[in-house]
């Protein structure tokens, strides 16, 4: 066993380019050329143990980590110290590092605090999109910190894990910059088992890691920004030389540009490229990456010029001229752009909400979160969770619909002992179906559901959870030529109602027309491979539909198949498979760890995109093809820019229209939150005020590209306009983030179950005006009565001067009109109205009013009356 000293307090925090050592639990630089063990450079501390390592490992500067599977006698690795952060409640975990291009692709931990146990670790992985996590239990637990964009091979990065005990959040940083962050209540203290702490091996089955280390170090603290990025700029002096052919390699490999847009953002190769511009046509923002574009008119000329990239790699920078195109402007009705729902899996948060992303301009390898990347839709039926969203649009209405399942994995029901998660799920889960609909993607109809198991108001079959479902639209799917959804998704399938004994997960079918339950019917089994199946996704193409789908029995991962059958859901149609673990690439090769297939194509061209769901939390990877019945390949691209942990959705192509419409609506601040003071008449209706009212508000749009205005819908309840005075009232603009995104329960639960849950919005953009309702100019008031004289009505009004000048009235009933002259200030008069009537029903009297120059109303209104 390999112990470990308790530091000191010593220096204080350091300057950027300093190694902070206050806090300092291990310091360790691989920069011998023999030996198996590694001093400690903190004073007292323990060293660290090179595992099967040979002198030929050393390079003098680093040592090299061969690689290779868990079990091989010359895969090294480093054992770290024991117990280096029990008890503690923050940490700071830093390494500089160089990986093999192996690494990007294979499942692998490039340290670990923990053991051999895969119920509780603290790590760091630079597959795929680099991340940290920590969790305590298990990997369905774990709470992720994921950089946005992927590490390039061979080259050297400081990589730091900060844990903040105090602020709840675990963050990671990429040669010194923030690139990740997430709320977590776990602590290094939460991994009570550190016995086999370590680089470069996992306590699971994964592969060595391959790469080079150059130094690491191990803080009881969380460490400053500023702190992480002196760490990185000392760090980067060991291989100074390497970074500059790194930031020539950055910049060599910028691939050259199309604009499409007159504001865009420009691809930023994860934060390591700016531009800048000597056209007058391009005008690029403080940011070196908002691009303002000067486009040809329609029917003109593309222009062609250049763009400086600048690539900058930890301090050493490369520039380059880039080839621009900059395409004329499109019509209104022209395809343009791409919209796509989805969620996002966070065991350590409520996330199973609806989320959308838009293209950057026409390209569909680049994608922006809307509403600042929170959610747009809650649900507060059912489970209250949603997974697995597609976006579809009925042609003949022109709705588009959000479908989704009706499934809550973090915080919803369990089930009961015995038959627990998946178990109960997928047995006994919701058979209903999420559904909300919008005319412009923007304003989204409160959430209804239906039950797939349910047709003609009967059950129609015995069915467990209906999930991922998708629906392709036929256009003359009814006899009378009418068009419908045929929806498909993923069920068991049981014998009898009390869904017991073994069942496995079919692809089934139903069609609607606008997915309520007046309109579904239920079809039947569309795909039963005698194993489970899930994840069918649909493109046609030149009358042959392409059936994409998750295998998860047999070995195949997702698959593609294909037929030319007019009627495709038909049971009995023949279909052709054509390829198998596609996408498997993305997860090391294991078939199984892909799965949620989202298939669209680009406009204009032969060419289609594939995006498979890495699984569980690492979210979409593209495949691309020019020819679908060739099959998917891999597309592997520095400037494909996704939010991580975008899971599982459906992709729309969108007008140019429809792309303005969305872009202007995503909000990041009004642009005036106080819209001033409008003022009424006392007894003005609400019409009156909102008439009044600002109809309109200017808003900051997100992403740099300028302002917008939108409606804005005010809330009068606390305006009472019987009573003079001011009033502040709040107006909501409509933005993508004033739907109801949110909800809370009685006492503020969030819990699946909770009673009482409101939905509300948490990103709504609002504004403030005041509305002041004046005074009358001549206050009078009349009080109107009846009483019996002689059996018959009389209608008595009593006047009283409230102003400061003696006043004229007109008074005006049902029964005759009075004039009463020069009524003094402060006083009172009484006039009645002879009605000649046994009865009369309720009534007003209205009163004219003039005084000093000025005319006002008056009015009162008396009971209905009988004298017989």
């Amino acid at each position: 066993m390999i112990t470990v000293f308790t530091p000191a307090v010593a220096a204080p925090a350091a300057e950027p380019g300093a190694v902070p050592t206050s806090g300092l639990v291990v310091d360790y630089r691989f920069d011998q050329t023999t030996g198996t063990s590694i001093p400690n450079r903190v004073a007292g501390g323990a060293a660290a143990t090179v595992i099967n390592g040979t002198n030929s490992h050393w390079t003098g500067s680093s040592l090299v980590f061969a690689g290779g599977a868990k079990t091989s006698a010359s895969a090294n690795w480093v054992r770290l110290p024991d117990n280096m952060l029990s008890g503690k409640t923050s940490a700071t975990v830093t390494i500089e590092t160089k990986l093999d291009p192996t690494m990007k692709s294979n499942w692998n931990f490039l340290w670990n605090i923990g053991s051999d146990s895969t119920t509780q670790y603290y790590f760091a992985s630079v597959r795929d999109n680099a991340r940290t996590a920590i969790t305590a239990s298990g990997g369905g637990g774990e709470v992720n910190a994921r950089s946005g964009t992927a590490l390039d091979a061979n080259r050297w990065y400081s990589l730091t894990s900060v844990i903040d005990g105090a602020a709840g959040r675990i963050s990671f940083y990429v040669d010194g910059e923030q690139v990740a962050s997430a709320a977590t209540t776990l602590t290094p203290a939460s991994i009570t088992n550190q016995t086999l702490n370590a680089i470069g091996r996992a306590p699971y089955p994964d592969p060595m890691y391959k790469g080079e280390v150059s130094s690491f170090r191990v803080y009881d603290r969380a460490l400053t920004a500023t702190e992480v990025e002196g760490v990185s700029v000392a760090d980067a002096a060991l291989h100074a030389a390497s970074h500059v052919q790194a930031a020539q390699t950055v910049v060599d490999g910028v691939a050259a540009l199309t604009l499409d847009e007159p504001v865009t953002t420009l691809p930023g190769y994860g934060g390591r490229v700016s531009w800048t511009s000597s056209d007058p046509a391009i005008q690029i923002g403080d940011d070196g990456l908002t691009a303002t574009v000067d486009q040809p008119a329609a029917g003109q000329a593309a222009l062609s010029t250049t763009l400086t990239a600048t690539a900058t790699v930890r301090g050493a920078t490369a520039t380059r001229q880039v080839p621009v195109t900059v395409l004329p402007e499109v019509g209104a009705d022209d395809a343009f752009g791409y919209a796509m729902v989805h969620f996002i899996e966070d065991s350590a948060g409520y996330a199973e909400k609806i989320y959308l992303d838009v293209s950057r301009g026409d390209n569909p390898e680049q994608w922006d979160p809307l509403n600042g990347g929170k959610p747009i839709l809650a649900s507060d039926l059912g489970t209250t969770g949603i997974r697995d969203p597609y976006l579809t649009y009925n042609p003949e209405t022109e709705t588009y619909y959000i479908i989704a399942t009706d499934l809550r994995v973090f915080g919803g029901d369990r089930g009961v002992s015995g038959c627990m998660d998946w178990c109960h799920w997928s047995s006994k889960g919701s058979t209903k179906l999420n559904v909300w609909e919008s005319k412009d993607l923007v304003e989204w109809s409160d959430l209804r559901q239906f039950d797939v198991a349910l047709s003609d108001g009967a059950k129609a079959a015995e069915l467990g959870m209906a999930w991922a479902p998708e629906a392709t639209w036929v256009d003359d799917y009814y006899p009378d030529g009418s068009g419908a959804f045929v929806v498909y998704w993923s069920s068991n399938v049981y014998p009898d109602a009390s869904h017991t004994g073994s069942s496995y997960s079919r692809v089934l079918w139903g069609a609607t027309a606008d997915f309520t339950q007046e309109s579904y019917e239920y079809g039947g089994v569309f795909i039963d491979a005698g194993g489970n199946t899930i994840d069918t996704t649909i493109i046609q193409n030149e009358g042959t539909t392409y059936r994409i789908t998750k295998d998860n029995s047999s070995g195949k991962g997702i698959y593609m198949e294909s037929t030319t059958a007019e009627k495709w859901w038909n049971p009995a149609t023949a279909w052709t498979q054509l390829q198998m673990q596609i996408g498997a690439m993305w997860s090391g090769g294991n078939a199984g760890g892909v799965e949620g297939p989202a298939v669209f194509q680009r406009h204009g061209e032969e060419k289609w995109y594939l995006y498979v769901d890495v699984i569980p939390s690492t979210g979409y990877r593209p495949m691309q093809t020019t020819d679908l019945d060739a099959g998917w390949s891999q597309l592997v691209s520095s400037s494909f820019s996704m939010a991580p942990s975008t899971k599982h959705g459906g992709i729309v192509s969108l007008t140019k229209e429809g792309y303005d419409t969305l872009r202007e609506a995503d909000a990041a601040a009004p642009v005036v939150a106080d819209l001033g003071s409008v003022e009424v008449e006392d007894g003005a209706t609400d019409t009156d005020v909102r008439a009044a009212l600002p109809a309109t508000a200017e808003i900051e749009l997100a992403y740099g590209r300028g302002v917008a205005s939108q409606p804005v819908e005010w809330e009068l309840s606390d305006v009472d306009t019987d009573a003079p005075g001011t009033y502040e009232v709040t107006g909501t603009v409509r933005t993508i983030g004033a739907n109801l995104n949110q909800w809370v329960g009685t006492g503020g639960s969030t819990a699946w179950n909770a009673p009482g849950k409101d939905l509300f919005s948490s990103t709504a953009v609002t504004v403030t005006a005041d509305v002041v309702v004046d005074a009358p100019a001549l206050p009078v008031t009349l009080h109107a009565d009846t009483r019996c004289v002689a059996g018959k009505v009389v209608l008595a009004v009593r006047a009283t001067n409230e102003s400061g000048i003696a006043v004229n009235l007109a008074l005006q009933s049902s029964y005759g009109s009075k004039t009463i002259a020069a009524l003094p200030a402060g006083k009172s008069t009484t006039t009645t109205f002879t009605t000649r009537q046994l009865s009369v029903p309720t009534g007003t009297v209205a009163a004219t009013v003039t005084g000093g120059g000025d005319a006002d109303e008056a009015s009162a209104t008396y009971a209905a009356a009988s004298c017989g």
